[in-house]
């Protein structure tokens, strides 16, 4: 790079005062008489010699300040924002107006001040145009300053959308002409890409070997490096904070979802200042900016979604761990469906206004979405019919966590009500998760859910007993099941002599168990069955086995009945 000694004896000016333009206005005016007095744009004239003069005062305060322009700051932060104002930025991202409107605005005025424009005196004026649309050109040029018609200021001039977007372009072809303006600062262009920001002094960018100074992708090769190793210290940064967070996957609670919460938050809070040290201290300027500007709007966007949808599990979980409600309840499962529900709406309005940041018009995000809706719905049915069936669940409440259930032959207990899913640990421990769709069209034993147990019991003696015997099987059994533990005075025990059959006689007993508790209804069965045995062993009465008896033909005992009786 071929530099005027002059140029190079201006380098003391710093380039970094111009990454204190990158600040957003902040409504600092400082002294000014009017701190509201909006920005002349009412014609060419105006807007031209505004821009020129507004960055000339600039650069003048760069040069006296020998680029440390902090105790400058209001000034800057003023000029910075009436200089963008005369800019036509309405198609650029919201995000990145700021990064492509200073590099814009260096190369239109790098430009302007290499080319011969005509007196002031000879630009129109405010009311050298009918009202209406306009335009003005500088002549022998493309820049061009105009009026639009369809914003919301109609009769306000500025430099058009395509001069702003084919800046760089004009420059590149009068880059080798000599000025024609007296400036404060030559060169702004070549100092940016070499210069750094107050924090990087400027006797230790000139003490570097040539070879970092050299220009890679329109940055110096030292703002590269710089940048690669910030970004290298921020990834093994993140990478500490997930360590030092991990929570055990298998435990969903609160502890779990703030240990998973705090690396998107502290990416968060990292990526301004990331974007800062960019943009401000190691000045990456140019088209390499905008994209670290762009990674960093859709790195917070994810990010953003992730915090919000964990926050909204989190409070489920606060919520559930209050006294009031049962970890295991249905109030716990909707609180925790209600959840996920806001987490998606929270994620989507997050990803919505993002995207309406970084350029894409959160209209024409909401069309996009009603135009592919439909597409989706159609590819996501059984997500839809697994949610619908979820809400049927919720509403209708057949089962619970923590129930007894059998349904399609699968007997165990219910863990989890989900979004898609019901999780059912069966018996033999072993985990199966059926659709919610389906699980809201099957029938569903609630074992849980029962009042009491009932038990049917048929007890076979031999057919030849006697009629005392009988009788006194009967009473034994109605002894023991008389008031018995577990019965319920309206629920007494039935005991009958229920059959005659070939080979036994029958007697049916029938009793209830409250409350239903499993293992002690078992234990109950247990002792009636031991009392039956010891007591119709002192009776000396027996149970009956299934028998057959077999005849053949050539048996003397077999006498076969008369014709008279044989069918006929």
């Amino acid at each position: 790079m071929n530099l005027s000694i002059g140029t190079q004896r201006r380098w003391r000016t710093r380039c970094g005062a111009w990454l204190v333009l990158a600040l957003l206005p902040l409504g600092v005016w400082g002294d000014e008489p009017h701190p509201l007095e909006p920005v002349d744009t009412s014609s060419p004239r105006a807007v031209l010699e505004g821009f020129l003069t507004d960055m000339d005062v600039v650069w003048g305060i760069i040069y006296a300040t020998g680029g440390d322009t902090r105790d400058k700051l209001p000034e800057v932060n003023m000029l910075a924002g009436r200089i963008l104002r005369r800019l036509d930025l309405s198609d650029v991202a919201p995000t990145a107006r700021a990064e492509e409107g200073y590099d814009s605005a260096s190369h239109l005025y790098e430009t302007l001040n290499r080319i011969n424009l005509p007196p002031l005196s000879e630009i129109p004026g405010a009311g050298d145009f009918p009202p209406g649309g306009a335009e003005w050109r500088i002549p022998h040029t493309e820049i061009t300053i105009m009026r639009r018609p369809d914003s919301d200021r109609p009769d306000e001039f500025l430099f058009s959308r395509s001069t702003v977007a084919r800046a760089n372009d004009f420059f590149a072809l009068v880059k080798k002409l000599p000025y024609t303006r007296d400036v404060p600062v030559e060169n702004i262009l070549d100092l940016r890409r070499i210069e750094g920001g107050w924090m990087v002094p400027s006797g230790l960018i000139r003490s570097l070997p040539g070879p970092l100074l050299t220009t890679v992708f329109g940055q110096a090769l030292w703002k590269l490096i710089a940048f690669a190793v910030m970004l290298i210290l921020i990834a093994l940064l993140l990478l500490g904070i997930q360590r030092l967070t991990r929570a055990p996957e298998s435990a969903l609670n609160v502890r779990t979802y703030v240990s998973r919460m705090i690396p998107p938050a502290a990416l968060l809070a990292a990526l301004p200042i990331a974007v800062y040290m960019t943009t401000e201290q190691i000045n990456i300027v140019g088209d390499l900016a905008q994209g670290v500007r762009f990674a960093a709007d859709i790195v917070s966007i994810i990010a953003g979604t992730w915090v919000v949808w964990l926050a909204c599990l989190a409070l489920a979980e606060i919520l559930i761990a209050t006294p009031r409600v049962n970890t295991n309840s249905l109030n716990a499962q909707l609180l925790r469906l209600t959840a996920r529900v806001a987490g998606i709406v929270l994620g989507l309005t997050v990803i919505f206004i993002g995207a309406n940041r970084i350029g894409l018009p959160l209209l024409g995000v909401l069309a996009g979405v009603g135009v592919g809706g439909l597409a989706i719905a159609l590819a996501a049915q059984d997500s839809l019919k697994n949610l619908l069936g979820s809400l049927m669940i919720f509403m209708d409440q057949p089962y619970r966590p923590g129930q007894r259930i059998i349904v399609e032959g699968q007997d165990g207990f219910v863990e989890q009500i989900g979004l898609r899913s019901t999780r059912i640990r069966q018996m033999g421990g072993s985990l199966i998760t059926i659709p919610n769709e389906k699980m809201a069209r099957l029938d569903v034993e609630n074992i849980g859910e029962r009042t009491f147990m009932r038990r049917v019991l048929n007890i076979r003696i031999p057919i030849n007993t006697a009629p005392e015997k009988m009788e006194r099987a009967l009473a034994i059994i109605t002894g023991l099941l008389e008031n018995h533990e577990g019965m319920k005075p309206e629920l007494p025990a039935r005991v009958f002599f229920s059959e005659i059959n070939p080979d036994s006689l029958n007697i049916f007993v029938m009793y209830w168990f409250h409350p239903p508790k499993r293992w002690k209804f078992f234990e109950f069965n247990q002792w009636v069955n031991l009392e039956i045995l010891r007591r119709f062993a002192a009776e000396d009465i027996e149970f009956a086995y299934p028998t057959t008896t077999t005849r053949l033909v050539g048996d003397e005992s077999f006498s076969p009945a008369p014709a008279s009786e044989q069918p006929g």
